[in-house]
């Protein structure tokens, strides 16, 4: 196990269903097969709930996003050496990281991939896609691995914690992002809101990371049902910030074309 206790920092070894470090600190293994490593989880909800993860869920079964998760895999395998050690940092439920882990594991069996969520829930729902991948709970801004242990590490719209991020690779490891074109929902966003807008990308200078590829990946999706339509708009932020009357532009929508549009990013650190 590479992941470290969140109170001393020492090694985790797995034994009778739990994790414990050598001073002690014990970590039940859930029926799900991941660990909390969460400190201070016991009270509230955090990050994504049941619902959105449901809903995130929901729309990528219709395979809308497939050629954003074959794409990054593709980048893995491009930039990422045999018998690697790779990190999701921010895995949400898990479907990138379970396209990115299957397309290592055809190639090496001897991959690790390692994940992790703040959100319970969307761990779970990792856990259960796909048996071969290290999930814990924990946060990016306190990543429980060593200093210099992950070869690549991948982010897919997932707040970026860079001074962890550059940590846990190692001299010359990669770091392979995924975030929205300016593009991205366009078609979306003019049916909720009077004024829509396009993305802003910003700089994709980053410190300690010198940038090594730069892609574009752009589509139109066709959803061709009510239920693609409502499942893509609760699995944005969008339908967390939008008021009920904009809201109900949506009401009764059986269709719509809508841009897929993302920028991916692979760094190498320096």
């Amino acid at each position: 196990m590479l992941f470290l206790c969140p109170k001393c920092k020492n090694k985790l070894v797995e034994k009778d269903g739990c994790a414990i470090c050598r001073e002690g600190h014990s970590y039940d293994r859930a029926k799900g097969g991941y660990y909390n490593l969460l400190l201070g989880s016991s009270g509230g909800v955090h990050g994504d709930n049941k619902d959105m993860v449901l809903a995130r869920r929901e729309f990528l079964a219709f395979g809308f996003y497939s050629p954003l998760a074959e794409k990054l895999s593709s980048l893995v395998l491009q930039y990422t050496n045999e018998c690697c050690v790779l990190l999701d940092a921010g895995s949400g439920e898990g479907y990138y990281t379970d396209f990115v882990e299957r397309a290592l594991h055809e190639r090496d069996a001897d991959t690790n991939v390692l994940a992790f969520d703040i959100s319970k829930d969307a761990v779970r729902e990792l856990a259960k896609k796909n048996k071969r991948i290290s999930a814990v709970v924990a946060g990016s801004y306190h990543i429980p691995l060593p200093d210099g242990s992950v070869d690549t590490v991948i982010n897919t719209f997932s707040p970026l914690a860079l001074d962890e991020t550059r940590r846990v690779l190692k001299s010359g490891g990669r770091f392979i992002m995924a975030i929205p074109g300016e593009e991205h929902l366009y078609e979306l966003k003019a049916k909720i809101y009077d004024t829509p807008y396009k993305n802003t990308v910003a700089d994709t200078a980053i410190r300690g990371f010198k940038l090594i590829s730069d892609e574009s990946l752009t589509y139109i999706m066709h959803l061709n049902s009510r239920e693609a339509v409502s499942s893509l708009f609760m699995m944005t932020p969008y339908a967390y910030r939008t008021s009920p009357e904009n809201k109900a532009r949506l009401a009764g929508l059986d269709s719509l074309e809508c841009t897929a549009d993302f920028r991916l990013f692979v760094y190498e650190k320096i």
